[in-house]
This record gives structure tokens, sequence and C-alpha cells, in this order.
């Protein structure tokens, strides 16, 4: 699903809590109205989940091979963050989808922190001939996690280096070179 079907399912979930609320207790909708209020909560977190989800990893690139060794990074920032108990509490009580999106781009934000270490593990030079050229080309700075080159201020993908060589800044065991 696009952002767009994910919020509006989250929002109308949202809205048929809010609505929910206006005319009877929390209290009531968790014992007399039982079976579809929990079937409703169970609703809002699975869009919830679906659309904090795709806020977060929306764009966030890391190669196939690669993602193993990037999990623990992730997992590890997702259980300090007090950020889903926080996505959690403006979905229940206060059907805040604004709020809802801010705290999951909050969410992002440390999720690339803690990949930081991460990237860094994988930057290297792209060497290509040119670089041998005279007068010589500067090798460009490339992430092999990310398939991505910097140039002109930004991260841009090159996903085929078969042009040149990769040089490692962190060096790497033969087994992870061989990978």
């Amino acid at each position: 699903m696009e952002r767009d079907e994910l919020r509006t399912t989250l929002v109308n979930h949202l809205e048929t809590l809010r609505r929910n609320l206006q005319v009877v207790s929390m209290e009531v909708l968790k014992t007399k109205y039982k079976k579809p209020f929990d079937a409703l909560r169970q609703d809002i977190c699975k869009a919830a989940t679906a659309y904090t989800r795709f806020l977060v990893f929306d764009g966030m690139r890391i190669k196939h091979k690669y993602f193993d060794e990037a999990v623990p990074y992730i997992d590890t920032a997702v259980k300090q963050t007090k950020r889903l108990k926080q996505i959690s509490d403006a979905a229940f009580q206060r059907q805040d989808i604004d709020e809802i999106e801010s705290i999951a781009l909050a969410l992002r934000k440390e999720i690339e922190a803690a990949l930081q270490p991460f990237y860094m593990r994988h930057m290297c030079l792209y060497v290509t001939p040119e670089c041998f050229d005279d007068p010589p080309k500067t090798p460009e700075v490339y992430n092999d996690a990310t398939a991505c080159v910097w140039r002109d201020g930004t991260w841009q993908l090159l996903e085929d280096t078969s042009e040149g060589f990769l040089l490692f800044v962190q060096s790497k065991s033969k087994e992870e070179a061989a990978a």
C-alpha cells in the first residue's frame, strides 16, 4: 500500500474510535462492546504499525546482503525508544494522526542515528580509471551498504561500480570482502 492508503486506513479507524468515545465511555467500550472494541483496537494497532513502519523505513537504503548486519542496530534503537508508546497514546487517547506522523518521523531519526556506525563500516572510495589520468580525478566517496555515491552534496544511487574498484575505509576480513 502507498502512504496515502495507509494513512487513510489509520485515519478511518481513529475516527471510528473518536465517534465511539463521543457516545460511550471507554469503560463501556471495554465491557458491553468488548468484542467489536477489541476488533477496532486490533485494526488501529495494525494500521498504526503499518503506517509507522512506512514512515520510518520509506526510502531508507540497505543492500540485501547487509540487511542481517543492520538489523541489530535497528532492533536496539526500537528497544530503547519511547516513541512506540507515544504513538500508541496518540492513537488511543487523542486519535491524532499529525502527532503519530511527527513521532514516527522522530523514530526514523533515532533509527538513522543508530545506523550510523553500520553505514560507516561500509564507507569506501570509488576509484575509477579516471583517477589515474593526468590530471587525476579525485576518487568519490561511496557507501557500499546503500549503493550510493556522494556527488554534488547529496547521496546518489550508483549500483554498478564495475568500472572501478572500491577501497574500503575500514578494512574488512577476506570473507566479508568476498561476499
